[in-house]
């Protein structure tokens, strides 16, 4: 299990607020795992590590290699997108608490499709390739759950932009 995972005594709070908000989160935000318990939660947490973003600060950048994937556990951020020109961004998504970011360039690798910035300050769970693999090695079940879970919102994602796309 890496050592900069969230502290034992922080994994309570981490589920409350995730757990709390997921239900405010709209169904392309949040993970879709009704059955899951605290304790699975906290299974799952024990594999990320906590980070603080302060309002403005960005936490993903458009086209970084990054793979990490992120629970949002406090706060809001919004989604932004550049066009074709390169220079002006539009808002894709306001995302808070019980949301998920990152799954695509997790799953394949590539580079940033977006970027995310905090509006007000935030807390991340963010788990790396590594750690998915530490958790997936520890529970598989859960993983495999979390991984259709994390199936759902791309394909929720991909409907509402395909249907944006045809209008």
């Amino acid at each position: 299990m890496p050592t900069d995972n969230i502290p034992s005594k922080d994994l309570e709070s981490a589920v409350a607020s995730f757990r709390a908000s997921d239900s405010f989160a709209t169904p392309g935000e949040a993970p879709l795992l009704p059955r899951w318990r605290d304790e699975d939660w906290k299974q799952l947490f024990r594999f990320t590590s906590a980070r603080k973003v302060v309002a403005g600060e960005a936490l993903i950048r458009h086209g970084e290699p990054d793979r990490t994937l992120y629970f949002v556990l406090h706060g809001d951020l919004e989604v932004i997108v550049r066009s074709d020109d390169g220079l002006t961004m539009g808002r894709v998504a306001l995302v808070g608490a019980g949301s998920v970011l990152g799954e695509l360039a997790f799953f394949d690798g590539g580079p940033r499709s977006a970027g995310a910035w905090a509006v007000g300050d935030c807390e991340v769970a963010a788990m790396t390739p590594d750690q998915y693999t530490a958790f997936e090695q520890s529970s598989p079940a859960l993983s495999r759950e979390l991984l259709f879970a994390l199936g759902r919102i791309l394909a929720i994602r991909l409907r509402s932009t395909t249907a944006k796309v045809v209008r």
